[in-house]
């Protein structure tokens, strides 16, 4: 099946959003948000989530208080037309020392006429993409 140029649109605002988010240039990074996005973590941080790119924007600021530097390494992006699944490498070091180099969260952005209107981030790869057949 040939992807859609909407859907290519897609994956490439996914794409964009990591390589802002990459270069912590947070504006850029929300520019295809929805104003009322839904950010869902995992159950086990769940207290993360929220609605609205303010909520986005505190959770970055989180990690930026986590972190001395965390970036995010796409490995493959999976389109599922109005939904684009990115399976992540997460490398990095915490302001405590602890070094990261693994795939701690995938994550699978749903699309409304263009927008991203709900990222859920998935502790596996398997889980992520079982979230895109619904």
């Amino acid at each position: 099946m040939i992807p859609s140029a909407i859907s290519q649109e897609n994956v490439d605002k996914a794409r964009g959003f990591i390589e802002a988010y990459n270069r912590r240039d947070f504006d850029a990074a929300l520019k295809d948000f929805d104003p009322d996005i839904d950010w869902v973590l995992p159950e086990h941080q769940s207290s993360d989530s929220g609605q609205g790119t303010a909520a986005v924007l505190r959770f970055f600021e989180g990690i930026d208080e986590t972190f001395d530097d965390l970036r995010l390494d796409p490995q493959e992006y999976v389109d599922a037309g109005d939904m684009v699944a990115t399976r992540l490498r997460h490398h990095g070091c915490s302001k405590s020392g602890i070094e990261l180099d693994t795939e701690l969260y995938h994550q699978v952005a749903t699309f409304r006429d263009g927008v991203i209107v709900r990222m859920e981030y998935f502790t596996t790869w398997p889980a992520a993409l079982e979230a895109l057949s619904g």
